[in-house]
């Protein structure tokens, strides 16, 4: 009997047939493939966190500012340091996890990096996980603080799925494009494709999905390459400038990704002093 369509666990609204929809499978593979150097050299968040986590800090004693000063030292930097250890333990149980419900794949000992590179070669074993949920939520949430503590923006912008034919079926890849960058190849069958256009139909595809307020976030700075503070969302809360459609199956609001996405281009269109004033 072949499996039922139903909505992705993450509560985006999407339909998939495993327990995460392809868009949410892209977004939990990008935060992995974050952590590692790319093969371009680039340095992964884990080499930057342990940058920050070796350089010398000062705080100004009362002000709570951190700067170059001839204050006081600090041998490590503290947030850091926790996100290290928040960060090697969420990867290190997920990769435990999916190998005791795989015996015969067996992830890398003792390396984070080498954990988090093995779960990104199993997309589908990750989709079907019965905690998929968790998983996803898990993984993106700490990559996500992880970014926050080393200040790195994304350096890859989710350019949508492939779906180029290839040999009578379509290419499974997703795309993957740097902040500016015109077009795209995918990795797999080496078709180009135009990055605007891509992020253009994922709007429009997205636009009438229920999405938490995180994802609604995440979706604006991948989809529309805008970053909109969390305070600026909760203030668009408050003054009912959005307001939820129904909530997710886990009991959290969820909004017309559509609305998010009207609000987030008219909030980076003001000029800066108007969109202090406005919050």
């Amino acid at each position: 009997m072949s499996p039922s369509e139903h909505s992705c666990v993450t509560g985006c609204g999407r339909p998939t047939y495993d327990m995460l929809c392809r868009a949410c499978v892209a977004e939990l593979l990008a935060a992995l493939r974050a952590l590692v150097p790319g093969a371009d050299g680039e340095p992964g968040l884990l080499t930057e966190l342990e940058i920050t986590l070796s350089r010398q800090h000062a705080v100004v004693r009362g002000t709570g500012i951190v700067g170059h000063s001839a204050s006081t030292p600090m041998p490590y930097h503290e947030a850091a340091s926790e996100m290290g250890w928040v960060l090697a333990n969420t990867i290190s149980t997920w990769a435990r996890e999916v190998h005791e419900r795989n015996p015969h794949l067996l992830p890398p000992p003792g390396s984070t990096t080498g954990a988090a590179s093995w779960l990104t070669g199993l997309p589908g074993l990750l989709a079907l996980h019965p905690a998929a949920d968790e998983l996803h939520d898990e993984i993106t949430h700490v990559v996500a603080q992880v970014r926050r503590v080393v200040d790195r923006p994304p350096d890859r912008v989710y350019a949508g799925p492939c779906d180029a034919p290839v040999d009578g079926e379509r290419c499974p890849d997703h795309l993957y494009a740097r902040p500016g960058q015109r077009r795209v190849q995918c990795g797999s069958c080496g078709a180009e494709h135009d990055v605007d256009e891509r992020r253009n139909w994922m709007i429009r595809y997205a636009v009438d999905l229920r999405v938490t307020a995180t994802v609604a976030l995440g979706w604006a700075r991948l989809l529309l390459d805008k970053a909109i503070p969390r305070g600026t969302w909760d203030s668009w809360i408050s003054r009912g400038r959005i307001v939820p459609h129904g909530t997710d199956g886990r009991g959290r609001p969820v909004f017309r990704f559509g609305d998010v996405r009207d609000l987030a281009l008219a909030h980076v269109s003001k000029p800066r002093h108007a969109a202090l004033r406005a919050g």
